[in-house]
């Protein structure tokens, strides 16, 4: 009987010794860094296309792109910085009742991630949104939420879809879209 439970408490270390170290080679052989292209779509529920007509839409969807860095701290925790910008014209009244254009509008985040699985992330952070332009524009505070799941191809690529709501100051929208990465 002694002998046995030796043998189950050696057969389970051996198997705990083997899932480290490939955890250990995964970690080495990618790095602890992350650097993806974004492509995907935004939707702004409270945008409207023009400011003359004043006609109640049903929101506008809009094209963005994005670059997002992340660095590992654990398996589990992840911190980055994730960068939006939105590429086109619309109008969101505030909550003052202003009208207000918004044109290739920019958002910048620093965000957590925890990953309850070996590919799904769930991210939260704070942001700030704001326009490149030549006069001065309004920036709001944003909080960026989301949900991914990372597909690793090979060689630390990975293909990573993704759905993400920002919470902002005057208005919200939601995003679906890709990721394309590299861990080093």
């Amino acid at each position: 009987m002694a002998l046995m439970s030796l043998n189950t408490l050696a057969q389970h270390n051996e198997h705990t010794t083997h899932a480290a170290n490939e955890h250990q080679e995964h970690e080495a052989g990618h790095g602890k860094h992350k650097i993806s292209l974004y492509t995907g779509f935004t939707h702004i529920p409270s945008a409207f296309y023009e400011h003359e007509t004043h006609e109640q839409s049903t929101g506008k969807w809009v094209p963005t792109i994005g670059v997002e860095y992340y660095y590992s701290l654990t398996r589990k925790w992840e911190l980055g910085l994730v960068t939006d910008i939105e590429l086109d014209e619309y109008y969101i009244q505030t909550d003052d009742h202003n009208e207000l254009e918004r044109n290739n509008v920019v958002i910048l985040a620093a965000v957590g991630k925890f990953k309850p699985t070996h590919r799904i992330g769930i991210i939260a952070g704070p942001g700030i949104e704001w326009e490149f332009r030549n006069h001065a524009t309004e920036s709001f505070f944003v909080l960026k939420t989301g949900i991914e799941y990372e597909v690793a191809i090979e060689k630390g690529w990975e293909l990573t879809p993704m759905f993400s709501y920002d919470f902002k100051e005057e208005y919200s929208a939601y995003a679906f879209g890709v990721t394309i990465g590299k861990r080093f």
